[in-house]
């Protein structure tokens, strides 16, 4: 991990990664693995994906075949174009023939293809969607690690068409927010206390990911906002994502943190209290 990415993360959140005898322990790992949860991922939009293989192969065989009957008969109309054939009734025969054996292969050409697009037509992309969150990424909280996948993050760009590149360091802005999270310490060393909110947390890491990567470029922050679309991931309201808020959502944070029974709503609504705002609705997903 990039130390001075690291410190820009604490510096935003306002946390710190755990340490010991003054060194970050935080590990952060890219691995070229695989994991189950990208294998459909991994496979394609394809339902069969050998069945398909094998439909484009016998559309190119059927093909190759029209072709070969066409090759060797150019050479005698090439002939024929240039001097009447001597043998009207040898040319008439040559014809049909070609005709035959061309409209045989041409009817074998076409039911392949027809084949071949039903195939195609029946892989679309709700196949994949939304994408395991597991496909991209895990925390392990107790070490506490990042593990990214960069397979399947590549095979997300290439299907999404945009650059794996900056998918791959907004990507690693998101789970390094969701690490200090949950495995940092507030400045007076307080640490989480809560269990079993996974779709919240990654929702309060998409917060400050998305302001993060406003203030970096407009590509970073664009392939971040389609990530989250491949996950179905929780959008955060625009008035959370406002600098003005950034204060009132650290509070609301490290309240929800350490009081496991209370939700990010009822927090919220009680710091807007606290702050006379009487806004509690600027918390709601998108």
């Amino acid at each position: 991990m990039v130390s001075s990415l690291r410190l820009e993360i604490e510096k935003a959140m306002g946390l710190r990664f755990p340490e010991r005898n003054g060194e970050v322990i935080v590990r952060f790992d890219e691995s070229v693995e695989i994991p189950s949860a990208a294998e459909t991922l991994m496979r394609g939009l394809y339902r069969d994906p050998e069945s398909v293989r094998q439909g484009f192969k016998l559309l190119h065989q059927e093909t190759g075949t029209l072709i070969d009957i066409l090759m060797p008969r150019r050479s005698r109309l090439r002939e024929w174009a240039d001097s009447l054939p001597e043998r009207p009734k040898e040319a008439e025969s040559f014809l049909k023939e070609t005709a035959d054996q061309f409209l045989k292969r041409e009817q074998r050409l076409v039911q392949a293809e027809r084949e071949l697009v039903g195939q195609l037509q029946e892989s679309r992309l709700e196949d994949v969607y939304p994408i395991p969150l597991a496909a991209f990424g895990i925390c392990t909280f107790r070490e506490p690690a990042v593990k990214i996948f960069l397979k399947p993050l590549g095979r997300y760009a290439e299907i999404a068409q945009i650059n794996p590149e900056p998918l791959r360091q907004a990507v690693r802005v998101h789970f390094l927010f969701l690490l200090l999270l949950i495995a940092g310490a507030d400045l007076d060393g307080q640490v989480y206390a809560r269990d079993g909110e996974d779709e919240g947390i990654h929702w309060l890491a998409s917060i400050y990911t998305i302001r993060y990567l406003k203030s970096q470029s407009k590509e970073l922050l664009q392939c971040y906002l389609e990530w989250i679309k491949a996950w179905e991931g929780k959008m955060p309201n625009h008035s959370l994502l406002n600098e003005r808020e950034c204060e009132k959502t650290r509070a609301t944070m490290v309240f929800w943190r350490r009081k496991s029974n209370i939700s990010w709503e009822e927090c919220w609504r009680i710091m807007s209290q606290l702050e006379g705002t009487g806004n509690p609705n600027s918390m709601v997903f998108n």
